[in-house]
C-alpha cells in the first residue's frame, strides 16, 4: 500500500528552488539540499529527484499538478527514461498519467518493454547514417552525391572548445565546392530524468554551434524532431536555413515574433 506523501504538490514545493539550485557551485548545492532535506524531512536523493524531474517537466510547459495530484514523481522518472529511447512519446505519457489513465506500475512496465524493444532493434536495425547525409544533400541542397564525402569528425583545434561534451558531431561532410559540414546523431540519449534533461539541452545547444562554426549541420533526431523543428522557429532565419533535418516528416513550427 502506498503512503501518503510527505508534500501533497511536490512540484509547487520544489519549483521556486530549481533555479537558486543551479546557479550554485557543487559544493553550495549540497548544503542547500541539506538545509531543505532539514526542512522537509526528506532525503537529499528524493530532493534532487524533484530538482529534475521539475526541470523534466518545465520544459514540457508543466508547472503544476492536476488537481488531484496524479502526476507522481516516479512516474515522471519512468517517463523520462522512456524517453530517452523513444522522445516523441513523453507527452503522450504525461497526459495519459495526468488524466488517471495510466498508473506508475504501468509505466514501469512500459519502461522494461521499451528497453527490450530498443535493445532488439539496436541489434537488428543500424541505420546508414552516410547514405542518409548525402540523400538529404541531394533533396535538399541540391548536391551530386559522387562529390560527398563523410568522416568520423573528431574535433580540430580550437573549435572544440565550444562544443558542450556530451552528444557531439558524429559526421565531417566534404562535398565539392562546398564548405566543410557536420552530422548531429540524436538517437541516443541518457536513463534518468536528469541525464535525458541534460543531454537533450546539450545535443540542441550543440546543434546551434553546429550551425554557427559550419555552413550547414545536418540533424538526424527521428524520435524528437518536434525538438529540433522548435529551435528552427526560434533562431535567426540565417541560422535556421543551416540547419537541415535527415528524415523531415513536416514544416518546422512557427515561431510568430512580435
Amino acid at each position: 500500500m502506498v503512503g501518503k506523501p510527505k508534500l501533497p504538490n511536490w512540484l509547487a514545493y520544489i519549483r521556486p528552488h530549481v533555479e537558486p539550485y543551479q546557479a550554485l557551485g557543487r559544493g553550495e548545492r549540497r548544503k542547500y539540499i541539506e538545509k531543505l532535506s532539514k526542512q522537509t524531512k526528506l532525503s537529499d536523493n528524493s530532493l534532487r529527484r524533484m530538482i529534475a524531474a521539475a526541470q523534466f517537466l518545465e520544459a514540457e510547459g508543466i508547472t503544476d499538478l492536476p488537481p488531484d495530484g496524479r502526476l507522481p514523481l516516479g512516474s515522471v522518472e519512468n517517463i523520462a527514461r522512456i524517453a530517452a529511447h523513444e522522445p516523441s512519446r513523453r507527452r503522450e505519457l504525461l497526459d495519459e498519467v495526468r488524466a488517471g489513465r495510466t498508473t506508475i506500475d504501468q509505466l514501469a512496465e512500459e519502461l522494461w518493454k521499451t528497453r527490450k524493444r530498443a535493445k532488439r532493434l539496436g541489434a537488428t536495425q543500424q541505420v546508414p547514417l552516410d547514405a542518409l547525409v548525402v540523400e538529404t544533400l541531394k533533396t535538399k541542397k541540391g548536391i551530386d552525391p559522387k562529390v560527398v564525402k563523410t568522416e568520423k569528425y573528431a574535433g580540430a583545434g580550437a573549435i572544440w572548445m565550444y562544443f558542450d561534451p556530451q552528444n557531439l558531431p558524429s559526421l565531417l561532410v566534404h562535398a565539392k565546392d562546398y564548405p566543410p559540414m557536420v552530422v548531429m546523431d540524436g538517437r541516443h540519449f541518457g536513463g534518468g530524468t536528469a541525464s535525458f534533461m541534460q543531454q537533450r539541452k546539450e545535443f540542441l545547444r550543440n546543434v546551434l554551434v553546429s550551425a554557427t562554426l559550419f555552413d550547414a549541420v545536418l540533424v538526424y533526431a527521428p524520435h524528437s524532431q518536434e525538438d529540433i523543428k522548435r529551435l528552427i522557429g526560434h533562431v535567426h532565419p540565417e541560422v535556421a536555413r543551416r540547419i537541415l533535418l535527415i528524415g523531415d516528416t513536416g514544416p518546422p513550427e512557427v515561431l510568430i515574433r512580435t
